[in-house]
């Protein structure tokens, strides 16, 4: 009998005399062919995850110097006018590089003031049966206030009495870059047991604040933070009483070292400044009763002529800063009501209580109110930098969100211009340049307060509208789902000055990217090897 090869045995027989149907037969093979391909789908998929899974891991030692050989430089894209190093471009040459470690701070000033901040562990008593198991600046959280004056040389030597490596980053201040404090970029972390010093001027005033930046995620959630205030030269306003106030979440909120309400003694008249510190990774909603208030200053910098609000809401991200001051009525108290994001109602006791007696229930809103509107708030003022400023360089960065792998991790990665760290793109800049940044919010839900190292930037539009109020100058920068900022600095620090997002959460997934100067070199890097991540 001759067969066609191309025939399936089955069918080169219809005398069959095993007792199975021809039809049973073709639905086996059938179910197997669908099971041979479902097998094959399996297997490709499994060897693109893990490829992906392989490729998101840190090298054992990536060192972020910003050699970058002419011929790698390439533009960024997306609407910029920029250049870039793209991921892999940058390599360390000390012979022909600025050392990071010649970047300091004058050895000598008018005025000197020295701390020293011990980080080590500590059992909290909040208050309310609350306790948590912390890690601190010398036995507290928030660490010490540390109150300097404008122009001042500040030296802090860091002592680590902990199991972990720490730093110490100071956030929002103008710091050389060997200060910066960032574990793998501007030095190694501080082992258990060793020591550290930091220098730098105090050139700006305003409400700053400090924490730790090696593993910031982990370490900033268990303690390692305090407030940093640089008293101006010249004050322009007089305050009575001049209090921090640090939020911070241990399962119940809390405001500095109680989730109870915390009490500030005032007289009638007097003028109050509150300094508000958001240290965790969402927003809080806070809003004044008993007396009508104004926002002073914005991360640490000064509005123009702010006016008076009642019944607003002010929403403080992630690393912002509020400067709020009030004066206290003739009668009765103020108070200061907290609610987190995504509550539709303020807590129903103050989280602050500033003078005598027992606040009105009357006086605490129903709801939250109407939000406050940074772009339209104060006057107008002359400005170094605006909207018809000639820029040197353009760069859009887009935040955004998918699912896959961030150091080998699996869940959600953060994304900056579809990247995540370290394959984000550098950002290089010239001394001098005045930089303009298109930051696009391309995620359909979540919040990015994006923090810039080392550099102040002017806000010049929201969603494309520019502003209409004071000049508004920040270090950290909220976008919303579908928001839209246009900022610009002076890269006037040379060095190398991490981008990133403030939910710290955000950036150890993958939310990363670097602003670098030409030609710097760093001896330090991060990864497996030397133990340095700094978020």
């Amino acid at each position: 009998m001759q067969y066609d090869r191309n025939t399936l045995p089955h069918e080169r027989d219809s005398g069959r005399t095993d007792g199975a149907p021809a039809g049973s037969t073709r639905r086996f093979l059938s179910v197997r062919r669908v099971l041979v391909g479902l097998l094959g789908v399996l297997l490709t998929v499994g060897g693109l995850l893990g490829v992906n899974w392989w490729t998101s891991r840190y090298p054992a030692a990536i060192n972020m110097s910003s050699i970058c050989a002419p011929e790698a430089m390439q533009p960024m894209g997306m609407g910029s006018t920029g250049t870039m190093c793209p991921p892999g471009s940058l390599s360390a040459t000390p012979a022909t590089g600025i050392s990071i470690a010649s970047l300091q701070a004058p050895l000598a000033a008018a005025h000197t003031d020295t701390f020293t901040l011990t980080a080590q562990p500590a059992r909290l008593d909040l208050g309310a049966g609350v306790r948590a198991d912390a890690w601190t600046f010398n036995g507290t959280t928030p660490g010490p206030t540390l109150r300097v004056h404008q122009g001042d040389l500040v030296i802090v030597k860091l002592n680590n009495h902990l199991s972990v490596g720490v730093t110490i980053h100071w956030h929002g201040v103008a710091v050389p870059n060997s200060a910066d404090g960032v574990a793998g970029l501007t030095q190694d972390a501080v082992k258990p047991g060793e020591t550290y010093i930091y220098r730098f001027i105090a050139k700006d005033p305003g409400t700053y604040w400090y924490h730790s930046h090696q593993e910031s995620f982990a370490e900033t959630s268990r303690g390692l933070y305090g407030l940093l205030i640089v008293e101006p030269t010249t004050p322009v306003t007089h305050d009575d009483v001049d209090v921090g106030i640090v939020l911070h979440s241990w399962g119940a909120i809390a405001v500095n070292d109680t989730v109870g309400t915390l009490h500030i003694p005032a007289q009638p008249g007097q003028w109050i400044r509150l300094r508000l510190l958001n240290t965790d990774n969402y927003p809080y909603h806070l809003t004044v009763v008993g007396a009508p208030f104004l926002v002073a200053a914005l991360d640490g910098h000064d509005l123009n002529e702010p006016t008076p609000l009642t019944a607003t809401t002010i929403s403080i991200d992630a690393a912002q800063r509020y400067d709020l001051r009030i004066r206290m009525p003739k009668r009765g108290p103020v108070a200061l009501l907290v609610a987190k994001d995504g509550e539709q109602q303020y807590r129903p006791a103050p989280a602050v209580l500033v003078g005598m007696g027992a606040l009105e229930p009357s006086l605490i809103p129903t709801a939250i109110g109407t939000a406050f509107d940074m772009t339209a708030y104060g006057q107008r003022q002359s400005q170094v930098i605006t909207a018809q400023s000639h820029f040197d360089a353009t760069y859009t960065v887009t935040v955004g969100y998918s699912v896959g792998f961030s150091n080998g991790r699996p869940g959600p990665v953060f994304t900056l211009n579809g990247a995540v760290f370290p394959q984000t793109p550098t950002i290089m800049v010239q001394p001098g340049q005045v930089v303009k940044l298109h930051l696009v919010s391309d995620a359909a839900n979540g919040i990015h307060p994006m923090h810039l190292h080392g550099h102040t930037f002017t806000v010049l539009a929201k969603n494309g509208r520019p502003l209409t109020g004071s000049p508004i100058y920040l270090d950290t920068i909220s976008m919303r789902p579908h928001e839209s900022y246009d900022v610009a600095f002076v890269a006037d620090n040379p060095g190398l000055w991490m981008f990133h997002c403030h939910n710290l959460y955000h950036a150890n997934h993958g939310m990363d990217m670097m602003v670098v100067y030409p030609n710097i070199t760093t001896p330090y890097t991060i990864g497996s090897a030397s133990g340095n991540f700094p978020d």
